[in-house]
């Protein structure tokens, strides 16, 4: 036999080499998935968040468009809280949910817990402001979006 014979198949070294470049690629790619689930589940929550913070405000619209301003200003009081995890039948009821949300007031939407809150500010007694806040949990992070809506006298 030649000692110039050629040589067939990998060495050690090689496939240890390959190995390690094929695992380093790996991880990185499957760090990727994992940051783009936590943002898109971030994501989800904001926008149900803006959702919820929409509805609300929808509501107060609604109550101001349907009464007349004696109606809608009266029951709210200033400088107020109140908590909106399910909205009330009308502005008249509303002072049956004065205060903050507590633990046990959640709004769920989709597989997430919310707490809503409205804080009513008299700028005047023909305006005011209604100001709602979503909270939530995002991991280990508390997170928050505020809608304002001026109303006025007219």
């Amino acid at each position: 036999m030649s000692n110039t014979s050629k040589q067939k198949g990998s060495t050690l070294v090689e496939v240890l080499v390959a190995v390690s470049i094929i695992a380093l690629v790996l991880t990185a790619v499957s760090a990727m998935i994992s940051m783009s689930v936590k943002l898109a589940e971030s994501n989800e929550k904001k926008q149900l968040a803006l959702q919820k913070a929409q509805e609300a405000l929808e509501f107060f619209r609604k109550e101001r468009s349907i009464n007349s301003w004696h109606s809608f200003s009266t029951p709210l009081e200033d400088e107020t809280v109140y908590c909106v995890s399910s909205l009330p039948e009308s502005v008249a009821s509303i002072s049956a949910s004065l205060g903050n949300c507590g633990e046990e007031d959640v709004l769920e939407a989709a597989r997430y817990s919310f707490r809503r809150e409205a804080l009513v500010d008299f700028t005047s007694s023909n305006n005011l402001n209604v100001q709602i806040e979503v909270l939530w949990q995002d991991g280990t992070k508390a997170k928050n979006l505020i809608l304002e809506q001026g109303f006025e006298n007219y």
